[in-house]
């Protein structure tokens, strides 16, 4: 599957800034990073009620970074895009 045919991640536009790593490429759910402590980790973007993500006005552009792709969005490290940099898109 191609980048142009994943399914579309719901955000508000004003948070596109945020969905960006350290050099300016795209980050979604499940995207494959190098955060700041040059350790390797699925993005896990939160959404639905209590779980403010770039799906809500509130989201602030700070999301978990977790070991694996499976983990809870909850768990993890607490970063935003300036803190990782793209190595991989997710398969989904």
């Amino acid at each position: 599957m191609s980048i142009d045919q994943q399914p579309q991640q719901h955000y508000h536009h004003q948070h596109e800034h945020f969905l960006r790593d350290a050099f300016g490429s795209p980050i979604t759910d499940g995207a494959c990073v190098l955060d700041q402590d040059k350790e390797v980790g699925y993005v896990r973007l939160a959404s639905g009620p209590g779980m403010p993500g770039p799906d809500s006005m509130y989201w602030d552009g700070w999301f978990n970074v977790t070991k694996t792709r499976d983990e809870h969005p909850l768990r993890g490290k607490l970063l935003n895009g300036e803190r990782v940099q793209l190595l991989g898109r997710s398969g989904q």
